[in-house]
């Protein structure tokens, strides 16, 4: 993967991005690219919460795999984000800024 491209393609959804002009462009900052993988902001997202879905128990109850999921959320956008107000994050994880604030603290203890 080279550091600068025209356009930019999600290997996940296949949603691109680029420079009108055609000129070649960095990554964007919201995207990642690691092991040969570029993925958006929003697919980056979802392997977050299914990478927790996956390591679960298959007697996991629905409620504590929501939990989990939500919680992986969580913790991407913290590490993607760390500076980011815990309001901000839970806008982004559609969960309430307690349920930020309880990663963060389990995160940093």
């Amino acid at each position: 993967m080279s550091a600068e491209a025209v356009r930019w393609s999600c290997t996940r959804c296949a949603v691109s991005v680029g420079r009108m002009d055609g000129e070649p462009t960095l990554l964007p900052t919201t995207w990642s690219g690691a092991d040969g993988q570029i993925l958006c902001l929003t697919c980056s997202r979802a392997q977050a919460g299914e990478t927790a879905m996956d390591a679960a128990p298959s007697e996991t109850s629905r409620e504590d795999r929501v939990r989990l999921r939500r919680t992986a959320l969580i913790e991407f956008e913290i590490d993607r984000a760390p500076e980011a107000p815990n309001r901000t994050i839970a806008l982004a994880c559609r969960t309430s800024s307690a349920a930020v604030l309880a990663v963060r603290t389990e995160l940093e203890s």
